[in-house]
């Protein structure tokens, strides 16, 4: 039997038999996020001062099937220590996509999280990117539209931070092989 890493506390199983994991959290100054486990994935809730500003929405709404939910379906998170500080990286997939994420301080701006995400794909998708519920609106951030050959590796970058969220280029380029 292995035992689980270092980083983070072991399952649980309730008497219901779902498992329940306890809540990652990370944080830049004033700006942090929560990860905390719902039914099959990670949800995260990002937080300024201790006020919510956004939560991911992980439903498939608004017509989206479970092949592209409405923010990546991360299942797996882990910790690592970079020059930056801590970071969160987190994978996940629904349907052929296989989803790859991290969150940490942003290394240009203070008090701002930055999330970059990449889902390779292997058809063209119906919708991908983050949705967020912002005082009750959902606020979406799509990903780059797909044109050529697939599979590909579609990347998309956001920042978090006390001006709010907003759309920055993928640190590696918007879309790759």
């Amino acid at each position: 039997m292995t035992s689980p890493p270092a980083d983070r506390e072991p399952s649980v199983f309730t008497p219901a038999g779902r498992c329940s994991r306890p809540p990652l959290a990370l944080s830049a100054g004033r700006t942090g996020v929560v990860f905390t486990w719902h039914a099959d994935r990670w949800r995260h809730t990002v937080s300024v001062d201790g006020v919510p500003l956004a939560a991911s929405l992980e439903d498939t709404a608004e017509g989206r099937d479970g092949a592209w939910p409405a923010s990546p379906p991360l299942v797996e998170l882990s910790t690592v220590e970079t020059s930056t500080g801590l970071a969160i990286l987190a994978v996940g997939l629904a349907g052929r996509s296989h989803y790859s994420a991290s969150v940490a301080p942003h290394p240009a701006e203070p008090d701002t999280l930055l999330f970059e995400i990449a889902c390779r794909i292997k058809e063209p998708p119906a919708w991908l990117g983050s949705t967020y519920d912002m005082a009750g609106e959902a606020m979406s951030i799509a990903a780059p539209a797909t044109a050529g050959d697939l599979p590909a590796t579609v990347r998309w970058s956001y920042a978090a931070g006390p001006a709010g969220m907003r759309v920055v280029p993928p640190a590696t380029g918007g879309r790759g092989r």
